[in-house]
């Protein structure tokens, strides 16, 4: 089987060639083996921005051709009837005066791409203020939607599904903060996603995005934590530090900044230590795209200081530290409570999953399990830490 590595190789060389109007041959040791080269396609999410560029795919597998041409039909379909759904909830928050944002992949969809289909997503993140989640909910009930029982783990979110016509099951992702992790609502404040939304005229009356500056922010965060946690899709969940589909959203979003955006960004990015993660993405889609990147700004980002709770967030795998800092973070004594109870009284399909030897044990023994090993664990690491600072 071909190495992943020389294949997203491959497949960003033909993305820089194609975007500048190069046709770009296939490479003869790949030989047959065309499900490989599809399989990461798939996962970069690019079928559609190839199959506009079929003409100059002439020395491309036939197979692998027709394989991307009926996924490109799947996307625009389900792109029209997504844009209709999302469209219809939107009319009606803007007929009730609630204000909304459209966050990463529909905005960015709309708003750079020349076709939004080829922005490849499986739903929609939908941005309203806390204190209109409630009658955002009854107007999502009004018209048809229904929540989805999410994930345990969720604290300031949750998805709502639309079947239409038996063929798709439509998703809103409803937040009523920018990001589910507190540690990150500094870095993407609420406020300035209101106060410096964008209209989206090739959307439709009623819907908005956050400034560019905004959208990059988000997307890095985005990106990163998929870099640790995975990538689901249809085969399960898969690693990979980037997709190509965001080198594409980072190519686009830099090529329509002013100098004015690039000010809100460094400044951003000072001020809340996150110039280095930012430059990180930023030269990543330079290097699978080329982006042209200005030096001036991107200097003021690399040379920056991270804030050492993101690159705690960031790099540790261990689930306790993440719960810490958010809850650090998390604003409103209400709020903080509901972090505490969700994570010590945790669902029974969540805690099968993680003891699976007591698959057999009363929920509440197992919820009692959960907590009293947070607990030892914290109480460890807080005896761990007294010892350390007394040793210095």
């Amino acid at each position: 089987m071909m190495d992943t590595s020389s294949v997203d190789g491959f497949l960003a060389e033909a993305l820089r060639d194609l975007r500048a109007g190069k046709p770009f041959a296939w490479r003869t040791d790949f030989a047959s083996d065309w499900q490989t080269v599809w399989s990461r396609i798939e996962f970069h999410g690019i079928p559609l921005i190839l199959h506009e560029y079929a003409d100059r795919l002439n020395t491309w597998p036939l197979p692998l051709l027709d394989r991307i041409a009926e996924e490109a039909r799947l996307i625009v379909l389900w792109e029209s009837t997504h844009r209709d759904a999302v469209a219809n909830i939107l009319e009606a928050l803007n007929a009730a005066g609630i204000e909304s944002v459209l966050m990463k992949g529909t905005a960015l969809a709309y708003s750079f791409h020349d076709k939004p289909a080829a922005r490849r997503r499986g739903d929609t993140d939908l941005l309203v203020r806390p204190e209109n989640a409630a009658r955002t909910r009854e107007i999502f009930e009004k018209l048809g939607w229904y929540r989805e029982k999410g994930p345990h783990g969720l604290y300031f979110q949750e998805s709502w599904l639309l079947d239409t016509a038996g063929f798709f099951v439509h998703s809103i992702d409803l937040h009523w903060e920018p990001s589910d992790r507190a540690v990150l609502h500094s870095v993407l404040p609420i406020g300035e996603f209101f106060s410096q939304r964008k209209p989206i005229p090739r959307f439709g009356e009623g819907a908005f995005r956050p400034s560019i500056a905004t959208m990059i922010m988000h997307a890095v965060t985005n990106q990163k934590w998929h870099a640790q946690h995975g990538y689901q899709a249809e085969n399960g969940r898969l690693s990979s530090a980037k997709r190509l589909i965001w080198s594409v959203d980072f190519d686009l979003m830099v090529a329509n900044m002013q100098d004015e955006d690039w000010d809100q960004l460094t400044s951003h990015c000072a001020r809340e230590g996150a110039g280095p993660l930012v430059a990180e993405a930023l030269r990543g889609a330079q290097q699978d795209l080329g982006t042209h990147l200005p030096a001036q700004p991107l200097a003021k980002l690399e040379q920056g200081q991270l804030n050492p709770d993101l690159h705690t967030y960031f790099t540790s795998r261990d689930s306790l530290t993440q719960f810490w800092l958010n809850l650090r973070r998390t604003r409103g004594l209400s709020n903080k409570a509901q972090l505490l109870m969700t994570r010590g009284l945790a669902p029974r399909d969540h805690l099968i999953k993680k003891y699976p030897a007591a698959s057999g044990w009363p929920t509440f023994l197992l919820q009692g399990r959960l907590v009293i090993e947070t607990a030892g664990r914290a109480i460890a690491r807080v005896a761990q830490g007294r010892s350390g600072h007394g040793g210095r």
